[in-house]
């Protein structure tokens, strides 16, 4: 019995330094393992930001300036720049939301599109100190690819993010030629070759200037369309530094002219914008405004608008409706093959 209880012991106390032995290795394998990676990348405001430096591949570098609550386009010329373009970009730069680590070998980073050559390169800084300096790479499964310029871990941030930051020169730029209330309008003036015309508003309907030649079939809802449509006039691109302002008939005499006449608090002004030749190879048109430099190209439809035709103020013609008649079937009689079965033989 003594040798029974012996035994017993043993193996029970075989079994408890098999388990503390195990424990300790466990510990040991825990304490050995590599840590865990993460990535953070900076936490921004939009008001923590006054100066934007993007760069993309194949496309022009720009930088942006805050300047008295307005963004301008500083490089590579000076205008004002779009501000809805800005607002986007600071706010996926405010929407940063890291999901995961995409990648922490340099070996990988062509392929994620955040290397220098590929990646769009956002400097972001506030009182000239940068706050963010990042290269905005690839989409992945609907997320972006974010590295930080001199850091060697690539984030996965949440939702799409580059096409904020990859664009034209253009699409930073303010392209917008005129923005007045249509109701502010007391009159507008065409010329062109097709003729001048002049309408004003009487209350709320639209009319032909008093001695102007009386225009036959005359539609006042045409010139509420036209005045919708010069009152928020916007450019598709812009005209290149070598085009000439003569050449592009937009000079000394343009092919056509518009004139409007505001009224509102800040009392009559008048904007006036000028309509010139076809943008070669396109059916785009070239068009200034009288105040700001650019040489705009605006649509096919809005220039076409912009030029003085009688047709364009008048009640369109009645469509002629062409009369389709039947057409007549002949039915001809097919000879009884069985001569006898009419008969019933």
């Amino acid at each position: 019995m003594a040798g029974n209880k012996l035994l017993l012991a043993s193996v029970v106390l075989a079994g408890l330094l098999a388990i503390t032995v195990w424990q300790f290795n466990a510990r040991d394998i825990e304490d050995n393992r590599a840590p865990e990676t993460s990535v953070k990348l900076p936490k921004l405001k939009k008001d923590d930001v006054d100066e934007l430096s993007i760069s993309a591949p194949e496309k022009k570098a720009v930088l942006l300036k805050k300047v008295d609550k307005t963004w301008k386009l500083v490089e590579p010329l000076a205008t004002r720049a779009d501000q809805a373009a800005v607002d986007t970009a600071l706010a996926k730069l405010e929407e940063l939301e890291v999901i995961g680590v995409a990648a922490t070998k340099p070996e990988n980073f062509e392929k994620l599109d955040v290397t220098v050559e590929k990646a769009v390169h956002v400097l972001a800084k506030k009182d000239g100190k940068p706050v963010a300096d990042l290269l905005i790479g690839a989409a992945r499964g609907g997320n972006t690819m974010v590295r930080e310029a001199s850091g060697t871990l690539v984030a996965t941030v949440k939702g799409s993010s580059r096409y904020a930051f990859d664009k034209d020169l253009k699409d930073w730029r303010d392209r917008s030629i005129v923005e007045v209330p249509a109701e502010q309008v007391k009159s507008i003036a065409f010329q062109s070759a097709g003729g001048t015309f002049t309408f004003v508003k009487e209350g709320d309907a639209w009319k032909q200037a008093p001695g102007d030649a009386v225009l036959p079939e005359f539609d006042a809802s045409k010139i509420v369309s036209l005045v919708g449509t010069a009152t928020s006039l916007s450019a598709q691109d812009f005209a290149g530094d070598e085009i000439d302002r003569e050449a592009a008939g937009v000079g000394a005499k343009p092919e056509g002219t518009v004139t409007l006449t505001t009224g509102g608090e800040a009392g009559e002004q008048q904007v006036v914008v000028h309509v010139g030749h076809k943008v070669p190879n396109t059916d785009n048109y070239y068009l200034t405004r009288e105040g700001k430099e650019a040489l705009f190209i605006v649509s096919d439809f809005i220039g076409g608008r912009m030029l003085a035709t009688p047709d364009k103020f008048q009640k369109d013609k009645p469509r002629e409706t062409i009369k389709v008649y039947p057409e007549k079937r002949v039915v001809t009689p097919v000879p009884n093959a069985n001569p006898h079965a009419a008969h019933g033989h």
